[in-house]
């Protein structure tokens, strides 16, 4: 009697080619696509692999095909794998098989599919999801597990997505290799935010297999630490399956995905499915809290004068006798003069001053002989610096280093005030003149032909006399409010100050505006020198806390997170100064950025280091308590913290009572809550709506209970549909029957 696995042999055999005749068989490269029309489409798989084997005879495909429909994987690893192939992202295939052979297709747990060969090179065939339409093949996995899409959770930063996945019975067996692997997206964008822990579940043989390919180290398998105590078998197997991952946004929306795959030695079989929703429960959504700013007293931290270099520079028009140095006697050289003398006396004369530099520039008109003019212009300059330092002792112009110098301006300077004045006409007549003319000479005889030379040229000769002054001192003192306050208005925002200077503006300044751009240009400033300044970086984060805005990397350069304490002093590295570290402020402000932007996770962290102060207690608390961290706890004080921020936050208002009892989503916590509604406002549409949630939760037996509260949440305040809508506690055909009862 021939057994059975005899058989599977023989099968083998002929399948290589060792049969018993000599038939000629020419061998063809078949090839072609496995299109998909499901959905009245049809597209190329792309999403799952199909086997195709490929038979040297008809008879022999026969056989084959009865092996494969009998699902059993110790047969299946008996066959030819050579003469196998499976097909690409594009469900394209190619195969070598005898041109009077046939193909076998088969897919996941489905009956396979023969289609004979009859000298055909190329087959294309088409599936409905399992269904054979035209010719050949099924679906690559048929997996039915088809796991019903759950509501996820999210607490704080904490995404908590869940589902379970209902093997069917013969889905796996000992052979094979199940892998789960859940990923999160955002539900706007469809980025892939993070990967979940995948779960591992292997079949018996498989184990044994892997150890020995593994060399006997599992430890070298990359999925070793997700492998699952329970093994695959071809029993019906319910896969539980949560994890809590952290996601940027709290506030956004995210959905989870798991691939499936089903894998063996011989094939890899994989499907996609949306285990979660976009539909997400909140149960914190509707905590109250209040946060708040501290700004850094400039008082308590005044900064040390420096040495501080200063620049003035000016133009004074003064007036000089016909061809001589000597100064027309008029009021206004007199004034001009005085000015710049008692700017140099002023400067003298000041404790902790030191002049150290002192210029006159003039400029002559272009008008007559060049270089008398020159020589003129440098004459006069000379006279005027002697006359003007004629004020300083000995001993401070032998320590003043002093350049008088002189030029001609050109007659172009001429050509812009006319312009500028909007006499282009006559701009235009003086630029063809220098155009035809080389040499400022020449260029003035010709210009004195001009007809309005006296009346319009002259006066602009006039303004081109004039002289420049550049007087450089450097202040060893500290310098008054007034003296600060008059160099930030020449110089506004584009000015360079010490950080004194910076400190006087911080109270100086009363507008709001002014104050945060002086805050943000020192701090920046502070930062490109490597020493971040406190005061000015808190207060600056402050302002941002004012406005409702964050912005969590301005203070990140001011915290150590390995100091777990505030107002750390800390010697740098040369000894020369001590730091102040994680100041109280700071630190406050930072953790208040972080709940704004939504960021428990950083929240918590620095709610640590915030001292024991009462100041602080319920800022703790809701930073906990956002971030989730309100029950359970794995050490002792981990669970009295819990209890601790439980027990503030409720006691904090009626509202948040209701809250952190619905937070709990156990039955005692719903109770406590419904108990705890009396205390809100019964006409409000937020109570309504705690209502309709905690109704929805005793689930379908009230429906319209649920629906009910709903609408009267609707009714009163329609913002709440857009809410609805988005959270995981209701269902699609609550929100919209409840729409309907409210005619929206």
């Amino acid at each position: 009697m021939i057994t059975e696995k005899f058989k599977i042999w023989a099968l083998v055999l002929i399948a290589a080619g060792y049969t018993g005749t000599a038939c000629a068989q020419k061998m063809v490269k078949v090839s072609g696509i496995v299109y998909n029309i499901a959905e009245n489409r049809k597209v190329p798989f792309s999403d799952v692999a199909v086997d195709v084997y490929a038979a040297k005879t008809v008879a022999v495909g026969e056989d084959m095909k009865k092996i494969l429909d009998s699902n059993d994987q110790e047969k299946t690893l008996l066959l030819d794998q050579d003469a196998k192939t499976t097909t690409d992202e594009n469900g394209y295939y190619e195969i070598l098989v005898p041109d009077n052979g046939a193909l076998i297709f088969k897919v996941g747990l489905s009956p396979s599919v023969m289609k004979e060969v009859r000298q055909r090179m190329k087959i294309d065939v088409s599936i409905d999801e399992g269904v054979m339409l035209e010719s050949v093949t099924v679906t690559a996995m048929r997996l039915v597990l088809q796991p019903e899409p759950k509501a996820p959770k999210i607490i704080g930063n904490m995404f908590i997505p869940y589902n379970t996945f209902k093997l069917p019975p013969y889905f796996g067996n000992r052979f094979s290799r199940l892998i789960i692997q859940p990923y999160v997206l955002d539900c706007e964008t469809n980025d892939t935010i993070a990967f979940g822990r995948p779960a591992v579940y292997d079949g018996k043989e498989y184990t044994l297999t892997q150890e020995r390919k593994m060399g006997y180290k599992m430890e070298r398998d990359p999925l070793h630490p997700y492998i699952q105590p329970e093994p695959l078998t071809t029993r019906a197997m319910n896969v539980e399956w949560t994890d809590t991952i952290t996601v940027p946004d709290p506030n956004r929306n995210y959905s989870c995905f798991a691939i499936v795959n089903l894998e063996d030695y011989n094939a890899c079989n994989t499907r996609t499915y949306r285990i979660n929703t976009c539909q997400t429960k909140r149960p914190m959504q509707f905590l109250q809290y209040n946060l708040f700013s501290e700004e850094m007293n400039p008082e308590l931290y005044k900064e040390k004068p420096q040495i501080e270099k200063r620049n003035t520079s000016d133009k004074i028009q003064l007036s000089f006798l016909i061809n001589s140095d000597k100064l027309t006697d008029t009021p206004e050289n007199a004034q001009n003069l005085n000015m710049l003398k008692n700017k140099l006396k002023e400067i003298s004369e000041s404790p902790g001053a030191v002049l150290k530099e002192f210029h006159v520039m003039g400029t002559a008109s272009p008008d007559g002989h060049y270089e008398n003019n020159l020589h003129l212009a440098q004459k006069r300059m000379q006279r005027i610096e002697k006359e003007i330092t004629s004020i300083l002792p000995q001993y401070i112009l032998d320590r003043v280093y002093r350049n008088p110098r002189a030029e001609v301006a050109p007659w172009e300077n001429v050509v812009k005030l006319l312009e500028h004045n909007g006499q282009n006409k006559e701009a235009q007549e003086v630029k063809d003149i220098l155009a035809k003319n080389k040499g400022i000479e020449a260029q003035g005889r010709a210009m004195k032909r001009l007809s309005y030379y006296p009346t319009l040229i002259v006066p602009y000769l006039e303004e081109l006399r004039v002289v420049n002054y550049d007087c450089r001192y450097e202040i060893y003192r500290e310098p008054s409010d007034e003296e600060v306050m008059t160099l930030y208005k020449q110089n506004g925002l584009k000015g360079h100050y010490t950080r004194y200077e910076y400190w006087k503006l911080f109270k100086l300044l009363k507008d709001e505006q002014e104050l945060n751009a002086i805050y943000r240009k020192a701090y920046e400033e502070s930062i490109e020198q490597k020493r971040p300044w406190a005061l000015a970086g808190n207060n600056l984060a402050a302002s941002y806390l004012k406005k409702d805005m964050t912005d969590t990397e301005i203070l990140e350069p001011l915290i150590d997170r390995s100091i777990h304490s505030t107002n750390y002093q800390r010697m740098n590295a040369d000894g020369s100064r001590t730091d102040l570290i994680n100041q109280t402020e700071v630190i406050s402000n930072q953790l208040c950025m972080y709940i704004k932007k939504g960021d428990f996770e950083n929240a918590s962290v620095l709610a640590k280091i915030l001292p024991n102060d009462s100041k602080y207690d319920l800022l703790k608390a809701y930073t906990w308590a956002m971030g989730g961290y309100f029950q359970g706890g794995t050490t002792p004080e981990e669970r009295e913290r819990a209890h601790n921020t439980f027990e503030m936050i409720k006691a904090s208002s009626p509202q948040n009572e209701v809250v952190m009892y619905m937070a709990l989503e156990n039955r005692a916590g719903n109770a406590a809550a419904k108990n705890a509604l009396a205390k809100l406002p019964q006409d409000s549409a937020l109570t309504w709506y705690f209502k309709a949630t905690l109704s929805a939760r005793e689930g379908e037996i009230e429906f319209m209970n649920t629906v009910t509260a709903l609408s009267e949440c609707f009714k009163r305040d329609k913002s709440f549909v857009a809410t609805a809508q988005n959270d995981g506690e209701f269902s699609e055909d609550i929100v919209q029957a409840a729409m309907d009862m409210s005619n929206l």
